[in-house]
């Protein structure tokens, strides 16, 4: 069973240090180029205003994240990150399900996608993301374009119940 773990802004703050390192080691397995983001730069994004983590856990094991900035009725999706040996295990689908449920009014996703990362397509696809644009040359090492993807979300009606995984208080 997948739980998770949505820390606030002051418990992300609190835990930067040690959340920035494991967001970047998990990323730097994850991507076959390595993390796109240094681990500093994992650590800041932890502390700044308006940015938010979703963690996905497994036996008391972060296994997984998404990344998010929420500036009023817009969202967008910085990271999908999920540790090698989960992959193709459902865990990013379900990390999108809670944080899609917990919409209490209408809100815009935004994210960028490589153009070669034909599986993460594939689940945006399902989850109802569309294509939107391209930015040439977007990504470095390798150089590649990113497919700018949006999904409108209408508020859930979910009523405030959990969905598809128990929220867990996580010591880390």
């Amino acid at each position: 069973m997948i739980d998770y773990y949505w820390p606030d802004k002051k418990e992300l703050t609190q835990r930067a240090a040690r959340l920035g390192t494991w967001c970047y080691q998990v990323s730097a397995a994850s991507y076959p180029s390595g993390a796109p983001w240094s681990e500093g730069t994992f650590r800041a994004n932890l502390t700044a205003p308006h940015q938010y983590y979703l963690f996905a856990v497994v036996a008391g094991q972060l296994v997984g994240f998404i990344s998010y900035t929420a500036i009023f009725d817009e969202v967008e999706i910085t990271n999908v990150v999920v540790a090698p040996q989960y992959q193709r295990q459902h865990v990013a689908w379900q990390l999108w399900q809670i944080l899609l449920q917990a919409q209490t009014q209408p809100v815009y996703f935004y994210l960028e996608v490589r153009a070669s990362n034909l599986p993460a397509q594939k689940l945006y696809k399902k989850l109802g993301f569309a294509v939107i644009n391209r930015r040439r040359a977007y990504y470095a090492t390798p150089v590649e374009d990113a497919l700018i993807m949006a999904l409108e979300w209408k508020e859930s009606n979910n009523d405030g119940e959990q969905v598809a995984a128990t929220r867990v208080n996580f010591s880390f």
